[in-house]
């Protein structure tokens, strides 16, 4: 049996056009591990509506809030309560409990953490507490509701390099790596503002204020300092910039501040 001229030519595109689907499935793994290489260095979060959710966290304001607990933590060091991605205006992305993506919700983020990383468990349990005395459900809860909205930790954007739980043990860390960086308690130290005394709410300000380069929002139960939130924008995938509290401090007239037992 004779094949005429054309049907060859139709057949050998054919065999092109598959080898190239081929090629460019096969090609997706590589993409994604070159994804964070080709992200812009200089990308501020809430700039643009059409960044990589990869490069640039998609709900862009960042809420480190640290808290005051007499009864837990280092006497010299303020604690965690948690890491917050806020849309750009400020709202609460996600949906209530099970944040912004249920597939990555666990019941026992403590344990995954400790099997994972015994070092990062270990500084968690000291800056970290919960005043109900279960840190894991605490650490559970701050992930499923607030860890899955961080865009630039979805597992895909760490390429063909992630590891299970890569994205959990990511979000701790880099909270507790703010909590370092921006160490309110000798912030407040530096500006003689110790505990076991009351100072103005205008003195707290200017403190933090004075060291981040950005206002803080400061919240008080009866009077006394209960927690301090700093917000920031997001530079590249994982630099923060301060900028100031979109809310403002729930104080008024002067903050106790507590010495911790």
């Amino acid at each position: 049996m004779k094949i005429s001229l054309s049907s060859k030519t139709s057949f050998i595109s054919l065999m092109v056009a598959s080898n190239a689907l081929v090629s460019s499935v096969a090609a997706i793994p590589n993409l994604l591990a070159r994804q964070a290489d080709s992200c812009p260095v200089d990308a501020i979060s809430c700039s643009t509506s059409d960044a990589d959710s990869c490069c640039t966290p998609t709900y862009g304001l960042m809420v480190h809030v640290q808290q005051w607990l007499p009864d837990y933590g280092p006497a010299t060091a303020f604690t965690m309560h948690g890491l917050w991605p806020d849309t750009c205006s400020g709202g609460i992305p996600g949906s209530g409990n099970s944040g912004c993506d249920a597939s990555r919700n666990y019941d026992d983020v403590g344990e995954i953490i400790q099997s994972a990383d015994s070092s990062l468990y270990s500084q968690l349990n000291i800056y970290w507490p919960s005043y109900t005395g279960d840190n894991g459900a605490f650490w559970t809860h701050e992930w499923n509701k607030h860890g899955t909205c961080v865009t630039t930790l979805d597992p895909e954007c760490f390429g063909s390099s992630y590891e299970e739980y890569d994205d959990i043990t990511a979000y701790f860390q880099k909270t507790l790596d703010l909590r370092a960086e921006y160490d309110l308690y000798q912030i407040l130290k530096s500006a003689g503002i110790t505990p076991g005394s009351s100072y103005s709410v205008s003195a707290f300000e200017s403190a933090i204020e004075k060291s981040t380069g950005a206002t803080p929002k400061i919240t008080c139960s009866g009077g006394a300092l209960e927690e301090i939130w700093l917000y920031f924008y997001v530079k590249g995938t994982d630099t923060y910039v301060p900028t100031d509290a979109f809310d403002g401090t729930s104080c008024s007239g002067s903050i106790q501040y507590p010495a911790k037992n």
